[in-house]
């Protein structure tokens, strides 16, 4: 899953949105659990509006954080 702007939102349910810029490949493994594969070269980063800009090294998994809700004993997702 590539882009022209070879910006890839990893992120399609946060309101802000977290980005890999530059990555040479991004892969969508799972759209329901948002989980993808990042291949990067030397200029990678990850941005976000409530977050920094970093560096992404080396290849990696990017899945989408969830939380245990004492309330409903079920895991969630994060929210921004």
């Amino acid at each position: 899953m590539q882009n022209q702007a070879n910006v890839i939102n990893v992120a399609p349910s946060s309101t802000h949105g977290h980005f890999v810029k530059k990555a040479k490949k991004v892969v969508d493994i799972d759209s329901i659990n948002e989980t993808f594969l990042v291949e990067v070269n030397e200029e990678a980063t990850m941005v976000s509006e409530n977050h920094l800009e970093l560096p992404v090294n080396e290849d990696c998994l990017v899945v989408c954080q969830k939380t245990f809700n004492g309330f409903s004993a079920l895991y969630e997702r994060s929210k921004d």
